[in-house]
């Protein structure tokens, strides 16, 4: 029979392997842009920012004058590969290097728990050039959330450092 004291610690019990899992792929989340940041950090070309504007699928315009570009849905894409512009996703970012795009190839993995490049988002990215990215981390919500709570408790740990005084 379930006293009143088992009913508690099994209420407790659940509250705290609900909160385990809601926790856990958010960590996982972090811990993959983390390791994204750092390997952009190596590479010959790297930016991070804000994305402003995702343009896919890239696909080949309808007149019979341009058969062969992609101008009208991903003008920046096409200026780089011509056509090849169909395999791509152009994802136009402001940065550290200014305002500028990203041409990642379509099925590209994203690190971090973002899915799939949104407007508004942050981004780290790295690679040979901005036309041929190695890694792209876009955070979720979640790692969001985390980088939140690790922030936070960089604060209450500075808090509590000597200074030297």
């Amino acid at each position: 029979m379930l006293t009143k004291k088992r009913i508690i610690w099994l209420i407790a019990g659940i509250a705290i392997i609900s909160l385990i899992l809601l926790i856990i792929p958010g960590i996982v989340d972090y811990l993959d842009y983390q390791k994204a940041v750092e390997a952009a950090g190596g590479m010959p070309w790297q930016d991070g920012g804000k994305i402003t504007i995702v343009r896919e699928p890239c696909v080949l315009d309808t007149p019979a004058t341009s058969p062969t570009t992609c101008a009208i849905s991903c003008p920046l894409v096409t200026g780089a590969l011509g056509p090849a512009c169909t395999g791509y996703i152009e994802i136009d970012t402001v940065g550290q290097l200014g305002t500028t795009f990203i041409a990642a190839p379509i099925g590209f993995v994203y690190k971090g728990g973002g899915a799939h490049p949104i407007a508004g988002t942050q981004f780290i990215a790295g690679g040979a050039t901005n036309i041929s990215p190695w890694v792209i981390g876009i955070p979720g919500a979640s790692a969001s959330r985390i980088q939140k709570l690790v922030d936070s408790f960089k604060v209450i740990i500075a808090g509590f450092e000597d200074d030297g005084k």
